[in-house]
């Protein structure tokens, strides 16, 4: 008998796992009928490797996900009447925000509102957006979609709006509403001032569907408004 299972529950130390070999002793003179028991205690090691197998099958379906996103980002990244640098930066800022992201959420929960616009401006517009409180947390569900809406909101401003002048600003600011059936919802303002005049644009692009597409799939919306100093934007997300 080689590597049988066997589980015992002990009063003192819980349940273990044994792995039990039984060979028969064979002596000079042919005449002997002892055998060799062995116990492994082999607890420990399969802890060990169905925690393994998890992290493993954890980060395959974490790396397909992530695959899956990186090639939405690429083919639906406009290449329309834009040179391949225009093309690699607009790629490539939308997906540092998503690996921001992915670290952001990768040890907890939940994040705070005011970060997640921090992180998704990334430096050019540190400076120069004005946030306002409540402090807000948000499920890391969520996390990604509204990084996405900030992000595109910032490169608009600053390829063609508010932070494409030395002098324009951004005013961030939100507050908590009550909706129906007991829903909560965060309702933010993204006002740009002191920048040149914007008009809607004649076509909707992937970046205005990256605003607007997260936001409906969270369950809220967004409304854009072209004004003369720059865009206004409220946006709602559901708590």
């Amino acid at each position: 008998m080689i590597g049988f299972e066997v589980k015992h529950d002990f009063p003192t130390i819980g349940q273990r796992t044994f792995l039990v070999d039984a060979r028969h002793l064979s002596h000079l003179d042919g005449n002997s009928s002892s055998i060799l028991v062995l116990f492994d205690d082999v607890t420990e090691r399969q802890r060990n490797d169905a925690e393994m197998g998890f992290i493993i099958a954890e980060m395959r379906h974490r790396m397909k996900n992530l695959f899956a996103v990186v090639r939405a980002i690429a083919l639906q990244t406009d290449t329309k009447d834009r040179s391949a640098i225009e093309y690699r930066d607009s790629f490539l800022g939308r997906l540092n925000v998503t690996l921001r992201t992915q670290e952001m959420t990768a040890d907890c929960k939940t994040a705070n509102f005011e970060a997640i616009i921090r992180q998704s401006v990334g430096a050019i517009g540190l400076d120069r957006i004005e946030c306002g409180r409540p402090a807000v947390e948000l499920v890391s569900a969520r996390i990604l979609s509204t990084s996405m809406i900030f992000h595109e909101l910032t490169t608009n401003a600053i390829k063609c709006s508010a932070l494409s002048v030395p002098e324009g600003r951004v005013s961030v600011k939100w507050r908590l509403e009550d909706g129906q059936a007991g829903r909560s919802f965060i309702v933010c303002a993204w006002r740009e001032e002191a920048g040149p005049a914007v008009a809607a644009p004649q076509r909707m692009g992937y970046g205005t569907q990256l605003i607007n597409g997260p936001a409906a799939h969270l369950g809220g919306r967004v409304e854009l408004i072209y004004g003369l100093t720059g865009l206004e934007a409220s946006i709602r997300i559901p708590l």
